[in-house]
């Protein structure tokens, strides 16, 4: 069901396949279960539930958004370290433990600002640390170290297991494979298209938005976007002729360009001028070199051979 933007139930888009949400099931299961493990060693009572709901919120970001900003390993260690810290001290200094509890998120979440490690899971971080009990007070500094740093390290190193063998959502996102074809870098490309970095920084600061994508991600999402809009006309059985260069409009490894060669009843003759394997010749029929074409490229904007 489409909803408006106050809808009741939120509006945000899911584009994510089946296989990613099944990706992000076993992750989940396999990330949390052994940071518990981590995290209840702590203490021969078992764990605090504030614990349990900070590790399981990190592992909702890992696993089902390992590409977003606020997953990153910075966010991830910075966050929850930054929220120990200022929950210990909280609950040493204020004799208050309601008050130290709000003191300790309040505080957590500036300076992960600041620190450019906003990490959303830190707030139950900062909360444990003051309301934990005897076990988590006994602890004194260490409490940082074990079971907060430890639990969410044992959690990172499964997200960099599991999602590794797909690469497109391997994590950290520093880890995905780089585009492969000639393609120019979205913000690059999107600077061609008359907007640049600093117009999405501006946007962002009118808006004084905190967006959970990296400036790439941003300039892809605009040109994809802009690319759908402003989808050509199909392309014309007449307009494949010798010396005409042709694009099927996709982006990063799976962009190409192919040159005709040589154009006969139902039968289209062809140079790849780029993307994978170019340049290398082909023959295809013509409706199959219609359904790839995206659009014609003006004479001289193909790549050189």
């Amino acid at each position: 069901m489409r909803t408006g933007r106050g809808s009741l139930f939120g509006e945000f888009l899911d584009t994510t396949n089946h296989w990613d949400k099944l990706i992000a099931l076993v992750g989940a299961i396999m990330g949390l279960y052994l940071s518990l493990e981590v995290a209840a060693s702590v203490t021969e009572n078992g764990i605090n539930g504030l614990i349990l709901a900070s590790l399981g919120a990190t592992a909702v970001l890992l696993f089902a958004a390992p590409h977003a900003a606020l997953s990153q390993p910075w966010n991830v260690l910075g966050g929850h370290g930054v929220a120990a810290i200022v929950g210990i001290l909280a609950r040493d200094l204020l004799p208050h433990p309601l008050l130290a509890a709000a003191v300790a998120v309040g505080l957590a979440v500036w300076l992960m600002h600041y620190l450019r490690c906003l990490h959303p899971p830190g707030g139950a971080t900062a909360l444990y640390a003051v309301v934990g009990g005897d076990s988590v007070e006994a602890l004194g500094p260490w409490f940082l170290l074990h079971p907060v740093l430890s639990s969410v390290g044992v959690m990172l190193v499964v997200a960099v297991i599991i999602n590794y063998p797909f690469p497109w959502r391997r994590y950290p996102a520093s880890l995905t494979p780089p585009p492969e074809s000639p393609a120019q870098p979205p913000l690059a490309a999107l600077e061609q298209a008359g907007l640049g970095r600093a117009d999405l920084e501006h946007a962002m600061r009118e808006m004084n938005l905190y967006l959970d994508l990296t400036k790439d991600d941003l300039a892809r999402l605009y040109l994809l976007a802009r690319r759908h809009h402003h989808h050509p006309d199909p392309i014309t059985p007449d307009a494949i002729r010798p010396g005409t260069c042709f694009s099927n409009g996709k982006g990063d490894a799976d962009w190409a360009v192919r040159r005709v060669l040589e154009s006969d009843t139902g039968s289209v003759a062809y140079l790849n001028l780029a993307g994978p394997g170019a340049p290398h010749t082909g023959r295809t029929t013509l409706e199959e070199f219609l359904d790839w074409a995206h659009h014609q490229l003006p004479s001289g904007d193909g790549p050189d051979t």
